[in-house]
């Protein structure tokens, strides 16, 4: 084989090899909580928390950012679930940050959710302003539809919690593939 041959080929393997985790790689769409879906007198459009959530292969990787719940009146405010509107399927791995994460039946907003990830753990560990918490939801890639955040420790009259559903960030900044 001429020089020039094996030159054009070892450039082919080389891109080949290359291009190839490139067709794998993973897509992450960032999310802001606003829209109050339940809690009378709570603000109707806070921005309180920030979710990423990355798909990779079967898996999601979510990280949750809680900033501005300072913002709400109460003695602590805090995160103390994330309700899913999708399929309860996998398991729960690789959680660090502020808080624990646990999959648990049902609940959020009207009770018409399928599971939620509770951040509620052993001596009332939960998740607080200017903390962050990240963990794998495995097997949970394609099964997600929708997600409400429950905001707990609050105070409007008779309202201690509200709920709030995700908005995605504006076209352009929702998601990243590297």
């Amino acid at each position: 084989m001429n020089l020039h041959r094996r030159f054009a080929l070892s450039s082919v393997v080389a891109m080949a090899l290359v291009a190839a985790p490139l067709a794998l790689r993973a897509q992450t769409t960032f999310y802001d909580f606003g829209q109050l879906l339940s809690g009378s007198g709570a603000p109707e459009t806070p921005s309180f928390a920030s979710l990423s959530a990355t798909v990779s292969g079967d898996d999601v990787m979510f990280t949750l950012d809680a900033h501005g719940l300072d913002l709400f009146d109460g003695t602590q405010p805090f995160l103390g679930a994330l309700a899913i509107d999708g399929d309860g399927v996998g398991t729960i791995a690789d959680v660090s940050g502020g808080a624990s994460v646990k999959m648990v039946n049902g609940g959020g907003p009207g009770g018409g959710w399928a599971f939620r990830f509770s951040f509620i753990g052993k001596n009332k560990d939960r998740l607080v302003d200017d903390e962050t918490v990240s963990w794998t939801w495995v097997g949970g890639a394609g099964h997600f539809f929708g997600v409400a955040a429950h905001v707990q420790g609050i105070a409007y009259g008779e309202t201690t919690s509200a709920w709030y559903e995700v908005v995605t960030t504006p076209p352009g900044l929702d998601t990243v593939s590297y």
